[in-house]
């Protein structure tokens, strides 16, 4: 496939990544929200259970745990609506029930939570963290955040522990540990994977630390990057030389002119990152490969697509397999490999149905 057509499959992206169920009926109480780890991903049903604890703070007002699901909840649907971003007025709401929060209940767990999850991935996110913890170790929400700050702090013993009490807790769906491994699949035994946030970064660490799959790989969450000790260590192991890159595409840039290891994107990882490396994404299953193209490219692409599990229910993780699979068609296609290109095509209509991208994909021309 050409750059233009690559290009254009990008600009996609969010368009298929925004393709959700719109008949799902609201749910008649609130339910706990979720770990974007175990599920939820759907937009509809993200601002559904936002606006459902809100009317519950509203009718009981004052109630710390409330309070903090309601945020949670506003925090998955913001997520959910920009690509695991949030954007100024998103995060001037979240603070705003960050502070009722401390009105309610100064000095609980709820409370340095909330503070942990509106400061994130700030240094006093991580001490507000901390606090939390010491008062009640044992809550579940705490889980997703540890295993963070382990990969912040690059402690091994930490990473075990929160990687094993994630999975020994049933914390990532099973459909995001099939993505995980596709992923890990994907790349080299020394590669560099930069991940976009939780649903992308935390099961492919659960799966590297407790399956021991690929134990060279290094995993970077774009996020933590905004700490100089975290970029400085990852610079390290890197095995980059001079001096440290700027967080943001700019490490990821450092990286490639100053270390010998492969570089590679999740196919979530945020825009600003993908806009940033022009002509030099290649999709080799389900990531892409950063730098010059190379000639096993499309032979690496086929080989691990036959390979990888595909699974249709991991919510957006489910819509970015479209891009390598179009990339893919489009090489058959390009060669005359008709038998191939048949059999793909209706392979990818399958998954366009699954994931309510079908329509999207026969604008763009791949289907047809």
């Amino acid at each position: 496939m050409n750059r233009l057509s690559l290009i254009f499959l990008l600009a996609l992206l969010p368009l298929l990544g925004a393709a959700q169920a719109q008949d799902k009926e609201a749910a008649p109480s609130p339910p706990p929200p979720v770990n974007v780890l175990q599920g939820g991903w759907d937009n509809n049903v993200a601002n559904t259970q936002a606006a459902q604890w809100k009317d519950a703070n509203t009718d009981v007002p004052s109630n710390a745990l409330i309070q903090l699901n309601w945020l949670r909840s506003e925090q998955n649907a913001m997520i959910s609506n920009n690509n695991g971003v949030l954007k100024p007025s998103d995060q001037v709401q979240l603070n705003q029930i960050a502070d009722e929060i401390k009105a309610t209940a100064p000095g609980s767990f709820e409370q340095h939570l909330a503070d942990y999850f509106v400061d994130f991935p700030k240094a006093t996110a991580f001490s507000e963290l901390h606090t939390a913890y010491n008062l009640a170790p044992e809550r579940t929400e705490l889980l997703a955040p540890m295993l963070s700050k382990a990969m912040l702090d690059g402690d091994a013993t930490e990473l075990k522990k929160w990687t094993g009490e994630m999975q020994r807790r049933g914390e990532v769906a099973p459909a995001l540990k099939a993505a995980a491994a596709d992923v890990l699949l994907s790349l080299p035994a020394d590669g560099i994977l930069f991940t976009n946030g939780d649903m992308d970064t935390q099961p492919a660490v659960v799966q590297q630390v407790q399956s021991a799959a690929k134990p060279g790989l290094l995993i970077v969450d774009r996020r933590l990057l905004a700490d100089l000790g975290y970029r400085q260590r990852t610079w390290q192991q890197a095995g980059a030389t001079g001096p440290v890159s700027a967080a943001g595409p700019d490490f990821a840039k450092g990286l490639l002119r100053s270390s010998t290891r492969p570089v590679y994107f999740a196919l979530s990882l945020d825009r600003t990152w993908l806009d940033a490396f022009p002509g030099q994404l290649h999709a080799v299953g389900a990531a892409f490969r950063v730098g010059p193209a190379k000639l096993d490219d499309d032979a690496l692409l086929a080989q691990h697509w036959a390979a990888m599990k595909k699974p249709m229910d991991a919510g957006p993780l489910s819509h970015n397999y479209l891009l390598p699979g179009a990339v893919l068609l489009g090489q058959y296609r390009a060669a005359g490999e008709t038998a191939k290109a048949t059999a793909l095509e209706a392979e990818l209509e399958r998954m366009a149905k699954a994931t309510g991208a079908l329509k999207d994909l026969q604008k763009a021309g791949v289907l047809r």
